[in-house]
């Protein structure tokens, strides 16, 4: 539903018809690429809650399609802060690619959990939505983080990455 507004705020959202006009993806999805058939990984560090991925699917229009969770280690529980991250990537994520099989991969990091994605080949597309300014890296951080990337690159994963809150 392109022109979102909320009903009790009265305040204008984008939504997965807004960004299919604005970035020209409606031919896509009239030749048939929706998704279908493609499975993208998020690599996550909190529990996510589904009533929040479900309503936004709903208040968008888009089928119901729940993602896959896989747990990669110890369940970090709920943190606030990258639990609204990680519904967010799954909720894009889905919303553009409305009928791709989202997978949430959870671990106590997100790093940890892309390289999760990657030892166990889990999907062809990785998001990664946890960004850190290189400086603030150490050099063994940044050797195994580009190490991973190389790997998922020879596995024939496209990785995408956000830029950081704090700059790349």
């Amino acid at each position: 539903r392109p022109e979102f507004t909320d009903s009790s705020t009265g305040s204008h959202y984008l939504t997965p018809d807004d960004f299919a006009a604005i970035y020209n993806v409606k031919p896509l999805y009239a030749a048939g690429f929706d998704g279908t058939g493609v499975t993208i990984a998020i690599a996550g560090e909190s529990d996510i809650a589904l009533g929040d991925i479900r309503s936004f699917r709903a208040a968008a229009g888009l089928p119901q399609k729940d993602p896959v969770v896989v747990l990669a280690g110890p369940d970090p529980g709920t943190n606030s802060g990258a639990e609204t991250e990680a519904d967010l990537d799954i909720e894009w994520a889905g919303g553009v690619a409305k009928n791709a099989t989202i997978l949430y991969v959870n671990s106590t990091s997100g790093f940890g959990s892309a390289a999760y994605v990657v030892e166990h080949n889990l999907a062809p597309i990785l998001s990664i939505s946890f960004g850190v300014c290189e400086p603030q890296l150490t050099s063994a951080e940044l050797t195994s983080l580009a190490n991973v990337f190389r790997q998922a690159n020879a596995q024939g994963i496209t990785v995408l990455a956000s830029s950081g809150d704090t700059g790349a």
